[in-house]
């Protein structure tokens, strides 16, 4: 038969263990709580990317088209079609 001080020395081992299981398994928690939270962050980010990739496109088709070209070229360089007449309106020495 087994002595009080050996069953005692075994249970303490059994608990021993368990708490080990018990505390593995927190810290195993925790990381995957932490995972999931860093996916969540990660996977915002890419629709947020996806939002301004998709915008970006848009405006890269805008400003290629030849109504914006032409339109750019007349407001911010005076440029006029073959046969136009441009008019400059001129300021008079009022201030107006």
């Amino acid at each position: 038969m087994r002595s009080r001080k050996q069953r005692k020395m075994n249970l303490n081992l059994v608990w021993a263990f368990i708490g080990l299981i018990a505390i593995t398994f927190a810290v195993r928690q925790v990381e995957v709580i932490r995972v999931r939270n860093r996916l969540m962050q990660l996977e915002s980010e890419i629709e947020y990317y996806m939002m301004l990739n998709t915008a970006l496109e848009e405006q890269i088709e805008t400003l290629g088209s030849e109504e914006y070209i032409e339109k750019t070229a007349r407001e911010k360089l005076g440029l006029v079609m073959p046969g136009e007449v441009q008019y400059i309106p001129i300021k008079d020495g009022k201030g107006q």
